[in-house]
């Protein structure tokens, strides 16, 4: 009815059925009336006219029971029953087929019935119509009824619906070999397998196509099969299975498979027409599977499971070839994945061969350089000389293809840092020089100025480094860098002078570090250059511009740590010149900036001054430094102006300083001023004032053992000084009176002389030596010399020079000895003013020896002018 509701016009069906009524109304006994009825109601049926048409095939089952077209008329109105679901209806009709087994439509009657009984919920009975209708269709094949409905293929197709329903799924191929046999089977199970798919029931499908492939190897199907098992693995989360199942396609599709040369052969052919399509059918399959599970893998990451299965995937699809795009995008999909997992060696071969590929556009750069990062990332910071090998051809490569590409100056600018880390200089030199020209306004092209800078600077290239960092400060960038340069440059030029020193040619490095400190005077070596040329001047022994360049250098950098050092040096060294009047300027300065030690350069700068005869400067800073003194300071101070103005002053300003020491009571100045005083009544001849002051003045604890031995000396002098004026010339009734006298002068003048020695200064007790040997000696000489008394006779004259001549000995050999005590005293003593040669020679001379160790004689150097040069004066 469907082919005849869509072929004819609804007008002309309606005439027909006008037709057929008027026919059964007027010819009731016709004698084809069987077919009228059927054909009006078929007319009526094709215009969804149903219940006039289920009347008229009911009209012709009751009426004309003989018809052979009432099996069609059971079929018709089964199917009207079917089409409303009152399947129990539709079943009796189609069940009513049954006793019409010679009918045409009698399979067809057995296929609805069991479609029937599969919608009244019960597919094992459908099931059992179905194998009816199949046996039927084996039963008209074999007799070759042709005009017979012949739905075996039809019925072995709709089992599997039924199947699923009724038997389990590991009993599908034994159940459909029985029904179908082997030939016919291999469909039959490929669509059991896509009813399960349909309906989820991944696992059944798995079963059903294992078998498939496990009875059937030889099917043609075979390619679709293992399509569709790989399919239900996946649904059933075992990817791993899927992808074994791939890795068995890809075998069958080999030329060489047992497969292909089965399917060849089936054929008749010896191309690999099959093995082609088994190919492209893998090629499709490994593809989508891949692409699949990377799109899974990439929304969760966390479940490897997927990468690995995709990269299996990609794997065996690329083992094949493809077309040219195809193929280079799915490779460099899965270097990308390969590359997200971690494989980064593999990845870069993978990129490589993608870069290789001609014709694929943009990707072949991406690949290029995606090959390079992903070596570079495997390798980290450890390259082998393979690896950089490696490297050196992949990028090498990409800038041969990409001469202006992208990634050149990275790509570039990694080769010459290689070549830099593995200390090949020479070969990273040219290349960082070249970057850093063309691409300086690049944060890489600044990276190569660098490198290049500290190429040289391992060199010890400090010249190149200057003519570099010229170069680049003329073009004037970033201000920052600039300064960073220019400091650059400024390291270099000193290096390169300090270079000079350290070789020896300080004639030349104190010329540079001059020209540096003046052409850079902002620098921050500036300081040290103008320190250095300093001391070139005195390893030169240029030493006067020395101390000049050492006080210059305090007065410029007045803050530098080193500026005092710098003064110290300028002041020694025109101390050592002797030029004392310049070493107190300069420590005038420094008082000036080390306040801390501020008055003791002062001191020091008046010391020079007073040694150098400016009494007036020495003496105005000796009183201002005693005024803000401590008093030691004050003690010390007053030393000096003491020592200033007894050699250099007057009697008054002497006098004047004394009196304030005294005044002050100033030790031991004071004592010391007070035994001077009584030196100077001495000196004066004020002798016997100067006796009484020095017994007044011993009487006083203050005094220490050198001023006692000093006083003492004085009263020794005075009584000396009576002993000698004492004459031995007398009458001869008065001559033992007279030496009595002369000889208790002498008692006293030894006693004091000897007192004097026990108090233990070494001067004073060297001179009282010599004073009691000269009175030891003037005693014999005036005894020796002494007038014979008048009025004595000859004999009494001889007898008198006789006893003169028994007083004479013992008084010899007392003065010797004397001088021999002297002479082992200053000899302890290490007198080095030539006391001991003296005392030697004396002591010779009176011992009539002749004297082998004179003292040599000094004379004091006249003035002599500098030589300069040409030989002028």
């Amino acid at each position: 009815p469907r082919l005849v509701k869509s072929a004819s016009s609804r007008e002309s069906v309606q005439k027909a059925i006008s037709i057929y009524g008027l026919i059964q109304k007027n010819w009731q006994n016709f004698g084809q009336m069987d077919l009228v009825i059927f054909n009006h109601a078929f007319a009526n049926q094709s215009l969804g006219q149903d219940k006039d048409a289920e009347t008229l095939y009911y009209r012709l089952i009751q009426h004309h029971a003989s018809s052979p077209l009432v099996p069609d008329a059971h079929l018709a109105i089964g199917e009207i029953a079917f089409k409303q679901a009152h399947f129990e209806v539709a079943l009796d009709h189609f069940n009513a087929i049954k006793r019409f087994p010679e009918s045409r439509v009698y399979p067809y009657g057995l296929y609805k019935a069991a479609w029937t009984h599969y919608n009244m919920r019960n597919p094992e009975l459908g099931l059992k119509k179905l194998e009816e209708v199949v046996t039927y269709g084996k039963f008209v094949a074999q007799n070759k009824m042709n005009s017979r409905l012949d739905l075996r293929k039809e019925a072995l197709s709709d089992m599997t619906v039924f199947y699923e329903d009724v038997y389990p799924a590991k009993d599908a191929y034994k159940y459909f070999v029985e029904q179908a046999g082997e030939a016919e089977v291999g469909p039959i199970l490929l669509r059991m397998g896509t009813l399960y798919e349909r309906h989820s029931r991944f696992n059944d499908q798995r079963i059903v196509l294992t078998q498939f492939t496990n009875k059937l190897p030889k099917s043609p199907l075979i390619p679709k099969v293992q399509n569709d098992l790989i399919a239900a693995y996946d649904a059933l989360k075992q990817k791993h299975k899927a992808v074994e199942t791939l890795e068995e396609l890809d075998k069958i599709c080999e030329p060489s498979s047992r497969w292909v040369k089965a399917q060849n052969q089936a054929k008749g052919e010896n191309s690999n027409g099959a093995a082609a399509d088994c190919q492209a059918n893998l090629q499709a399959t490994s593809l989508r599977m891949a692409n699949k599970w990377l799109r899974a893998w990439k929304k969760l990451p966390t479940d490897i499971s997927f990468a690995d299965a995709s990269e299996k995937a990609y794997e065996i699809y690329l083992r094949n070839p493809a077309s040219r795009e195809e193929h280079a995008q799915s490779r460099f999909t899965f270097a990308e994945l390969l590359f997200a997992r971690g494989k980064l060696r593999k990845a870069s071969q993978e990129y490589a061969i993608v870069s290789d590929l001609d014709g694929v556009g943009t990707l072949n750069h991406d690949a290029a350089y995606a090959a390079v990062v992903s070596l570079e990332k495997a390798v980290g910071d450890k390259w082998s000389s393979e690896d950089e090998r490696r490297f050196r051809e992949l990028a090498s490569r990409y800038v041969e293809k990409n001469p202006k590409g992208q990634y050149r100056l990275d790509l570039e600018y990694k080769m010459a840092l290689l070549a830099y880390e593995k200390d090949r200089f020479d070969e990273a030199a040219p290349v960082f020089l070249r970057l850093g020209r063309e691409y300086s306004d690049q944060e890489k092209g600044l990276k190569a100025q660098d490198l290049y800078l500290d190429i040289l600077n391992i060199k010890k290239d400090y010249r190149a480094i200057r003519n570099y960092t010229t170069e680049l400060l003329a073009k004037k960038g970033h201000s920052a860098r600039d300064q960073k340069m220019r400091k650059l440059y400024e390291t270099a030029y000193f290096l390169e002078v300090q270079g000079l020193e350290e070789k020896g040619d300080w004639q030349a490095a104190l010329k540079e570090y001059q020209n540096f400190s003046k052409e850079n005077s902002s620098s921050e070596l500036a300081e040290k250059a103008m320190w250095n040329s300093m001391q070139l001047h005195f390893k030169l022994a240029d030493f006067l511009n020395g101390a000049k360049a050492a006080e210059d250098y305090a007065v410029r950098y007045p803050n530098s740590k080193q500026s005092r050092s710098a003064l110290v040096r300028a002041a020694q060294t025109f101390e050592s010149m002797g030029q004392l009047s310049e070493a107190a300027r300069v420590l005038g300065q420094l008082a000036g900036k080390d306040s801390k030690d501020s008055k003791r350069w002062m001191e020091l700068a008046a010391d020079f001054h007073a040694l150098d005869g400016e009494t007036a400067q020495a003496r105005q800073i000796y009183k201002e430094l005693r005024s803000g003194g401590s008093p030691d300071q004050r003690v010390r101070l007053l030393g000096k102006s003491e020592a200033l103005e007894k050699n250099y002053g007057t009697a008054q300003t002497h006098a004047e300083i004394l009196k304030t020491m005294i005044d002050g009571g100033v030790e031991p100045q004071a004592s010391n001023a007070k035994v001077e005083g009584v030196e100077q009544l001495f000196q004066k001849g004020r002798h016997e004032e100067a006796f009484n002051e020095a017994r007044r003045q011993l009487g006083s604890s203050r005094f220490n053992a050198n001023q006692k031995a000093r006083l003492r000396l004085v009263q020794a002098k005075v009584l000396e000084s009576e002993f000698i004026k004492q004459s031995v010339k007398s009458r001869a009734e008065r001559v033992g009176a007279v030496l009595a006298i002369k000889t208790e002068k002498l008692q006293k003048a030894q006693e004091a002389l000897q007192s004097s020695i026990k108090y233990g200064d070494p001067r004073v007790s060297i001179e009282a030596f010599e004073r009691l040997y000269n009175c030891y000696q003037h005693y014999v000489s005036a005894l020796r010399q002494m007038p014979v008394p008048t009025g004595l006779s000859a004999e009494e004259a001889k007898v008198f020079r006789g006893e003169i001549d028994n007083l004479v000995v013992p008084l010899e050999e007392k003065s010797v000895d004397t001088l021999a005590q002297a002479l082992i005293f200053a000899r302890q003593q290490q007198f080095l003013d030539g006391s001991a040669a003296r005392l030697e020679s004396e002591l010779n001379r009176i011992n009539h020896q002749v004297d082998s160790n004179l003292a040599p004689q000094i004379f004091e150097p006249g003035l002599v002018l500098p030589v300069l040069a040409g030989g002028r004066q």
